[in-house]
Parts: structure tokens; sequence; C-alpha cells
């Protein structure tokens, strides 16, 4: 099979392809003949060996360096090709997707991965592997913290910033359907399709003033962009309410401070999940959620997706095809 195979964590890696051998499946996998890949933030921070000060990444990027086959990516979507023994989920021929061994290897930049079967949900068959590709690390980020981190429920104030990006726009779309009210925080030029997409309100950050503005009676901010510090929203919160970064970590002392006063603000990560994932596919058979893609590479074009998503403007998701 082809695959983008790394000797060491480069930023400069030409991200070429290489042939090596099919994986073998453990008994609770399945193999998975790849389609499209969703590009997310983490394959070139992980790329780049990035860490943070409270360890962000520290904790599992650089320990890849030991692992050969180096296979870096999480998000796929394809057609199962073999099942192990213990797997009554699938059967060959079903077309999946999902966000594989995340934190960890998921050996995703490949033209077959082997993936544990509770880490994929069957693709709805009214989107596309590219559509399905997309709705994995960004989707399961929105859905745990609108429904594991945070229960959210009809009427809650939603705000959401970075509403047109990868996880922002499932957000937008996740939090709509759970019959929240959402204020989306952009420009003036994706004010229009942020709308569309089911925000209630747009503020725009080039005009809006957080410290000056009368309270806007929050239950939740999903923090997508990492533009503000805690304190700017702090005057916005209703009783009890979190504030979930999503981009980046806080200090101790800062989340010790928020729940002393009665408030959820931390960093949330994204761990593979089987109930995500499947509660995302019904999402997606439904309507209710669409991935929206604003460019596709093609798997020899590895390099480019990865300079494109660096550059952290492009709307919607990227998805490299197989």
């Amino acid at each position: 099979m082809k695959a983008i195979i790394l000797e060491k964590l480069d930023k400069n890696a030409p991200l070429t392809l290489s042939a090596t051998t099919i994986p073998a499946i453990a008994a609770d996998e399945v193999l998975v003949e790849t389609k499209a890949i969703g590009i997310n933030p983490v394959d070139y921070k992980t790329l780049e060996d990035y860490t943070t000060a409270d360890g962000l990444r520290a904790s599992w990027a650089p320990s890849l360096d030991g692992i050969s086959p180096l296979i870096l990516g999480s998000d796929i979507a394809g057609i199962v090709t073999q099942v192990g023994s213990a797997v009554t989920k699938f059967k060959i021929g079903d077309e999946v997707f999902g966000m594989i061994k995340m934190p960890g290897h998921g050996r995703g930049f490949a033209e077959y991965v082997a993936a544990p079967a509770i880490h994929l949900a069957k693709k709805p068959a009214n989107i596309s592997f590219s559509e399905a590709a997309a709705a994995t690390l960004a989707a399961i980020t929105a859905w745990q913290n609108l429904h594991h981190h945070f229960q959210v429920k009809e009427g809650d104030r939603v705000l959401i910033t970075a509403p047109a990006g990868g996880v922002g726009h499932y957000a937008v779309q996740m939090a709509k359907a759970a019959g929240a009210h959402v204020i989306a925080v952009t420009n003036a030029a994706q004010a229009s399709w942020v709308l569309a997409l089911g925000a209630d309100e747009v503020i725009d950050y080039q005009q809006f003033d957080f410290e000056k503005a009368a309270d806007l009676q929050l239950n939740l901010v999903l923090d997508a962009g990492g533009r503000y510090p805690a304190a700017l929203y702090e005057k916005h919160f209703a009783p009890g309410a979190a504030l979930f970064f999503l981009p980046h970590g806080l200090p101790a002392a800062t989340t010790s401070y928020y729940q002393s006063k009665g408030f959820d603000v931390r960093f949330t990560g994204v761990t593979s999940d089987e109930k995500a994932i499947d509660a995302i596919a019904v999402l997606l058979a439904s309507g209710k959620v669409k991935s929206y893609i604003g460019k596709t590479f093609a798997f020899n074009e590895m390099r480019a997706a990865m300079d494109e998503m660096k550059k952290g403007t492009t709307k919607g998701k990227i998805v490299v095809t197989l």
C-alpha cells in the first residue's frame, strides 16, 4: 500500500508517498480501505513536535519517535475489507468513518488503516466519504463539549468563537439541534454563512466590546478560536456557566479560580469515542448536521494540504481524497 511514512517528526518533511505493508488487524479491529482523510491542526502541530507549557502534546506527540513506521493522521472514511474475530459491529463492505486512536498513533495517512471497531460508525448513505472524513475529530470535539463535558439543553445560551472553522461550524449546528440559543463570534464577511448554519445571533468581533456590552447571560462558551482571555467572558456568565478552551490549555491557577466561583473553565481535549461518532452519524443522516469542505487535495498533495491548514483561514474542513 501507499502511505506517508516519516523517519522523524520534521516540519519540513516533503510528505511524499511511499510503499509499505498493509497492516495486520487485532481481534477488535477492522481493516479500512481509505477513501478520504480529514486534516486537522493537530496533524501539522504533531509534525512540528508541538508542545506547550502545560504538556498538551508533550504527553504523546514526542513518543511517536519510537514507533515504526511513523504514519500520522487519525480521521478517515472508507470501506471495511477485513473484520477482526471479536468484531460484530461491522462486516466486509461496510462504509465507515471515524477518528482513530486519538490521542495516539492512528496511522491514518495511508491507503489501509487498522482501526478499532469502537472508533468507527457506519457512514450514512446520504453523505460522501469526504463529508464523513471531515466529520470526525472536529465534529467529535464539538459533540463532546456540548454533550459530555457539558449537557446542553433547550434554551441554553451558547456562545461559539471561530464558528466558520472546523470545530466551530459543527458546534453551531449541534448546539442548534439541541435547542440552544446560539451566539456566534466572527467577522462580517462570515456572518451570513454562520447564520445559515443555524446561529441565532452573530457578534462581529471587529466591532463588539465584551467589557462594555450588556450581560449576555451565557450558559456555555466554546472558545474554538482562542481569541480572548477567560476574564473577558466572566461578566457574561450565567450561574454555573462553563467556558471550554479548545485550541490550548489554561494555567492551573486560572482553572482553580473559576471553579472556586462555581464556573467550569478549562481546556478540553478530544478522545476517540464510540458514543460520539455513533451520535454524529445519526445527526449526519438526519441532515441536522452537515460537513462543509473548504478545500480538497489529492493524497499526493498532503504537503499542500498541511500548509493550507497551517494558514488557519480555511472555512469548514480540509479533506484529502484517495
